[in-house]
């Protein structure tokens, strides 16, 4: 399956239209996203789209970003994916200390746990 039957149509437009000047030109996805990083809607620094596009920028952006993303990592489909796999992150940890507490407070008994509350009373009385 080659990996121009994956991308989305609009995709093709963008090429069909750098095709049209560059009839033999295997680098039209670069040129577009050096068109896009003229434009300000390319990170450079991440090889991926700017974020916070919206409408048609976001669109092309997205086509050029598909057609040259090629690892199916999960966190790399979207060039938002370092965040997520960030926050991910920060959630799995909390939620591993709150299961580590929930398994202390199940298997270590009451009494062991709670020295200070099951002390022993002396009635010492000070002056």
């Amino acid at each position: 399956m080659s990996s121009l039957s994956r991308l989305p149509l609009s995709t093709f437009r963008v090429i069909r239209r750098q095709t049209s000047t560059h009839t033999n030109d295997t680098h039209v996805v670069w040129r577009e996203v050096n068109r896009l990083a003229r434009e300000g809607k390319w990170d450079s620094i991440n090889n991926s789209p700017k974020l916070f596009l919206f409408g048609k920028d976001k669109k092309e952006a997205y086509a050029v970003y598909r057609a040259i993303n090629q690892t199916s990592d999960m966190w790399s489909q979207s060039p938002y994916g370092q965040y997520f796999k960030l926050l991910w992150r920060i959630i799995l940890a909390l939620g591993t200390i709150k299961a580590g507490v929930l398994a202390y407070e199940f298997i270590v008994p009451e009494n062991k746990r709670l020295h200070y509350k099951f002390r022993e009373q002396h009635d010492h009385s000070h002056h």
